[in-house]
């Protein structure tokens, strides 16, 4: 890394390369030093109090440029709309779109591979406490989300999240890998996208998959 770079901003590009590679908790703090050039051994401690603050200051910081895009795309396809096929699908457009941006960059890559982590092995991410108009698309989802009950929503909702981040992370990996994409990146978000409306609007049988 240049080490004209201030040491705190060269240890949040090293937790980014190697939280999404080695994984938030498996990644080591002196592996971590080396690739950020800092001699000090207690310098995530000094700067960032722990290995979760430095994970909370990479997503704050990345969060910071997915904020004002969602915010705008809420505000333009989310607020007012009654409940529909096509406003749940824009409601998911606008959460997706701003975080598929990140795919066109090597520290972004990196972010939602840490975000795909996060989700699977956390629980997922408060994005409203970052992201406050989120939540008016995800209200809008959910209340375009009929005839089911409310226990097939939220499972189906969250499992529609995971998915599409997951897609989100290994299109990320690829590029680590130098993989050729079958499709571009607007398609790729498009078909996303898609996809994540008709799984949250699939039709449950009445009885069981395979009756008898």
């Amino acid at each position: 890394m240049v080490a004209d770079i201030p040491a705190k901003e060269r240890l949040m590009r090293a937790g980014e390369y190697l939280f999404a590679r080695e994984g938030i908790d498996r990644a080591r703090i002196r592996d971590l030093n080396d690739l950020a050039e800092v001699r000090n051994d207690s310098a995530v401690h000094y700067y960032f109090g722990s290995r979760e603050g430095l994970l909370e200051a990479i997503v704050v910081r990345h969060m910071g440029d997915i904020k004002e895009r969602i915010e705008e795309m809420v505000e333009r396809y989310c607020v007012g709309r009654e409940p529909s096929k096509s406003a749940l699908r824009d409601s998911i457009g606008a959460l997706t779109v701003p975080f598929a941006a990140k795919l066109l960059d090597d520290r972004g890559r990196d972010f939602m591979q840490i975000v795909a982590e996060v989700y699977e092995r956390r629980g997922g991410l408060a994005d409203a406490q970052y992201i406050p108009a989120s939540e008016i698309a995800k209200d809008l989802v959910r209340r375009s989300m009929v005839g089911m009950s409310d226990a097939v929503r939220e499972e189906r909702y969250r499992l529609t999240i995971n998915f599409m981040v997951s897609g989100m992370a290994a299109r990320a990996r690829a590029y680590d890998a130098e993989r050729e994409f079958p499709l571009d990146h607007d398609t790729f978000v498009v078909n996303l996208v898609e996809m994540g409306t008709m799984a949250c609007l699939a039709e449950l049988p009445d009885g069981p998959l395979f009756p008898g």
